[in-house]
């Protein structure tokens, strides 16, 4: 039987591959966020960073050793970045040396004060909470760290998400290592998907609560959050959703 391993533990050396594309989608919603407000996001902080691939690109690049200066051509923005993970986080560094990034717990309060006009956190981090107040409390601090008129962008797993794909293995091969990734669906309370890695070094096992859309509308509001807008993110050549909804929020009153 593998031993347990912490999550990220290995699958930081393989993260990037599964998350650049999506990337890529999530930087063009903000900088159509942007053109729409005809406002710039000059200050941005991304929440559970993972290998600084988001703030690559909102720096200007998509690769390492872009030049921080945002693609509209505006002058460089101020990029922050935090995620509980040191291998993730020495990967980060690595990609985006001009970003300010440190170690942080989204359950708790995070390393940095803003104000910011863009505050983020995608790759279903928060799916990661499992507590209600947990969630609350990630809201309810990013809310007060945005500027006026600054904006709140995450992205949840709704129970769809793993519904869908319980009972499935996928055989993975990448960077010339074989590994296997299983998916499981459990309806709860709370409604649970669990995902496991299954590498040489052990089996990384993910937790992740399954939100819904009126949970997380519930939060933001509780949080002080006006919500603007929410995308359902289609799964890759399909009209289908992929039970991956994004929520774009705001400070109400601010």
């Amino acid at each position: 039987m593998s031993r347990e391993i912490e999550p990220y533990q290995v699958l930081a050396r393989f993260y990037d591959g599964g998350w650049y594309e999506y990337s890529q989608y999530i930087t063009e919603l903000i900088e159509q966020m942007e053109g729409e407000n005809r406002r710039p996001f000059r200050r941005i902080c991304d929440a559970a960073c993972g290998t600084g691939l988001l703030l690559r690109f909102l720096g200007g690049d998509g690769e390492a050793g872009g030049d921080g200066e945002a693609a509209s051509g505006s002058p460089p923005r101020s990029l922050w970045g935090y995620d509980i993970s040191e291998p993730m986080l020495a990967r980060a560094r690595e990609r985006v040396p001009e970003a300010t990034l440190r170690v942080g717990d989204l359950r708790e309060q995070p390393p940095f004060h803003g104000p910011f006009d863009l505050f983020t956190c995608v790759y279903d981090a928060l799916n990661y909470l499992h507590e209600e107040e947990e969630v609350l409390t990630f809201f309810t601090a990013a809310a007060a760290r945005l500027a006026a008129g600054g904006v709140l962008l995450v992205d949840l797993n709704d129970p769809t998400m793993y519904l869908d794909r319980h009972g499935t293995v996928q055989p993975r091969l990448i960077d010339g290592v074989a590994f296997r990734e299983t998916l499981s669906y459990q309806a709860g309370p709370p409604p649970m998907g669990i995902t496991t890695f299954s590498f040489p070094e052990g089996d990384e096992v993910h937790r992740q609560r399954a939100w819904t859309f009126d949970e997380v509308e519930d939060l933001l509001t509780r949080a002080g959050l006006y919500l603007l807008d929410s995308l359902d993110v289609l799964e890759e050549g399909s009209s289908r959703s992929s039970g991956k909804i994004v929520y774009i929020a705001t400070v109400r009153g601010r």
